[in-house]
């Protein structure tokens, strides 16, 4: 007779269970988990530490140390010195960047792109348009201590003579980007650097240079960040200056020679050209910027600056104005 009770009494529970589960209304089901490989939009994640923002200067070689996923569309007004191979005038570019992290310390990054209207003063060269070189590569980070809070990454990529030879893109020869790029912060306070190099996989045709940048901002409020950047070239050989410069009416002039002809030899092309201009080697130039970046939120960031030569070598800029808009996760 126990036995019986017990088992009718099991039964009474389990069909309850079994009812409760068909008319109960349904728990909001779980996110899921974060994934490695190419990030959930849906997961609360964020390759940038919070109060961080990227730089904006030097868009083509400046590279922070960050992991994220997302696009950065660029607008600059360069104009060349009077002193310049150029004798001066202007160019236009537009850009978008990409980057997608592969995981939480690999990103695939797409640094230079874009189409530039390039407008010099030299009445020996036409006011032309095109495209730059496309460039991209890697970088991972070996450090990320968002407690302290610090993060160091290195960086590889290439540049491809994939643009226009109208606008001083596309001559003959890819470059190797090599960098190594770190962030730090206290407080409201934050810094980011990088140093790195361009080196050619043909030293006759582009220059060789070591290349450093120093980013420091001061929130003076979330949605306010002033900052001062530098940027420094030092060069330490140049190509043969056999690359081709593309002179009004078709005609083709090696840029070694036409340095020459204007009386303005061993000039390069700072962050935009790798001009392979002969007796470059020793140069320095450091431009230095003033700027702000405005966060919406943290994932969509505004931001512009201002640059002006600081050194008394000018080479092709003689100043300027960049701005961006960054959306990244």
């Amino acid at each position: 007779m126990q036995i019986r009770l017990n088992l009718q009494a099991a039964l009474r529970a389990a069909s309850g269970l079994v009812l409760a589960s068909l008319f109960a209304v349904p728990a909001r089901a779980l996110p899921p988990e974060c994934p490695l490989f190419f990030p959930d939009f849906r997961c609360d994640r964020h390759g940038r530490y919070d109060g961080f923002v990227p730089p904006v200067t030097n868009p083509f070689l400046f590279e922070d140390p960050f992991i994220t996923t997302g696009v950065s569309a660029w607008g600059l007004w360069h104009q060349f010195p009077n002193s310049s191979i150029l004798e001066g005038g202007y160019l236009w570019g537009a850009a978008v960047q990409a980057r997608v992290a592969i995981t939480d310390r690999i990103a695939f990054i797409a640094t230079k792109d874009g189409w530039i209207d390039f407008n010099p003063r030299l009445d020996l060269m036409n006011h032309a348009h095109g495209f730059a070189n496309l460039g991209f590569g890697l970088k991972g980070s070996l450090i990320n201590r968002p407690d302290i809070p610090f993060i160091l990454s290195p960086s590889l990529r290439a540049e491809i003579p994939s643009g226009s030879s109208d606008v001083l893109q596309g001559r003959n020869g890819s470059v190797l980007i090599p960098g190594l790029s770190a962030a730090w912060g206290h407080g409201a306070f934050h810094t980011i650097a990088m140093v790195g190099g361009q080196v050619p996989i043909d030293t006759n045709a582009k220059s060789t240079s070591f290349i450093y940048y120093l980013h420091l901002d001061y929130a003076v409020h979330p949605h306010v960040v002033p900052f001062v950047e530098l940027a420094g070239y030092h060069y330490t050989d140049g190509g043969n200056g056999e690359s081709k410069v593309r002179l009004a009416h078709g005609v083709n002039v090696p840029i070694g020679t036409a340095e020459t002809l204007l009386g303005v030899p061993g000039q390069e092309g700072y962050d935009y050209a790798n001009l392979g201009s002969p007796g470059v080697a020793g140069n320095n130039i450091v431009v230095g910027a003033v700027g702000l970046r405005v966060p919406i939120n943290k994932h969509v960031i505004l931001g512009g600056a201002w640059e002006h030569v600081l050194t008394n070598r000018e080479d092709v800029i003689r100043q300027r104005a960049t701005m961006n808009v960054t959306l990244e996760f």
